[in-house]
């Protein structure tokens, strides 16, 4: 890839949905193989919530690509040096996974649980995957700062952990179940996640030097160290470990979500 992508926002709505889509389908598998009986909400709510933004994923690449026949094109055809081609044909794949555990778990019988668990962990293999390929592809150009930002993959794999959470959290206060054992560890879950992200930020912007000027101090600069580092990552750290009484629990999840979203729009937009 040696020019500049047209890519816009269709785009960065793909790459953060499916960042939601594989950390919530790896979370619902952490809590489905290791948790009790009372994370049952979680696991439900994950592997659901991991098939919803794969198909939305797939609406979203059709839109881009124009036409339904392109995007099967890509499936039948894969090119492995192209970013979209790689996409759809992950899609597919996970979206397998996600659909047959969605429906395992939607299904009263626990004695499929196990069987469930098993497909659960392959699973998470590739919606791991697609929550960091995007990255990884994007560093892999000959394009400068994605060039040069080796740590791209891995910081879009631990947003892609840390929006899950913070997704399947807001569902579970949506949905009024925010006093059950689950949403609680699903929120500390994410608050290592958080913290995990904002080291790997840190040691990302570090390796960069001045290859990141297009995040730290180009006309994206308000809104990375606005959007993404305070409101996405501090605020809503800060608001986790203080447990502040007049802030309704479900607002650090919602300032994640908006940091994820930036995250992807200032990576994207720097070659806009």
């Amino acid at each position: 890839m040696l020019r500049s992508p047209e890519w816009h926002l269709l785009i960065v709505w793909y790459f953060f949905l499916g960042g939601i889509a594989g950390g919530s389908y790896f979370t619902a598998a952490i809590a489905d193989n290791f948790g009790g009986p009372r994370d049952r909400n979680v696991v439900r709510t994950g592997y659901v919530l991991s098939l919803l933004m794969i198909g939305v994923c797939g609406m979203l690449l059709i839109l881009d690509l124009g036409t339904p026949s392109r995007f099967m094109n890509m499936i039948l055809n894969l090119k492995f040096w192209d970013p979209m081609s790689i996409g759809a044909w992950m899609l597919s794949v996970f979206g397998f996974f996600a659909f047959v555990s969605s429906a395992l778990s939607l299904v009263g019988d626990e004695s499929r649980a196990p069987q469930r668990r098993r497909i659960s962990l392959l699973g998470s293999i590739f919606g791991l995957f697609l929550a960091s390929y995007t990255g990884v592809l994007l560093s892999a150009t000959a394009l400068p700062f994605w060039s040069d930002a080796r740590l791209m993959g891995a910081l879009f794999l631990a947003s892609g952990a840390s929006t899950g959470m913070a997704a399947i959290s807001l569902l579970l206060y949506l949905s009024g179940e925010s006093s059950g054992e689950g949403f609680k560890k699903v929120k500390r879950a994410d608050r290592f996640a958080i913290l995990f992200e904002m080291a790997l930020l840190v040691v990302f912007l570090v390796l960069l030097g001045s290859a990141a000027a297009p995040l730290t101090s180009g006309h994206l600069a308000p809104l990375f160290w606005g959007g993404l580092v305070a409101l996405g990552l501090v605020v809503p750290l800060l608001l986790d470990v203080m447990g502040g009484r007049h802030v309704p629990a479900v607002v650090p999840a919602v300032l994640v979500l908006v940091g994820g979203f930036v995250l992807r729009y200032v990576i994207v937009m720097s070659h806009a």
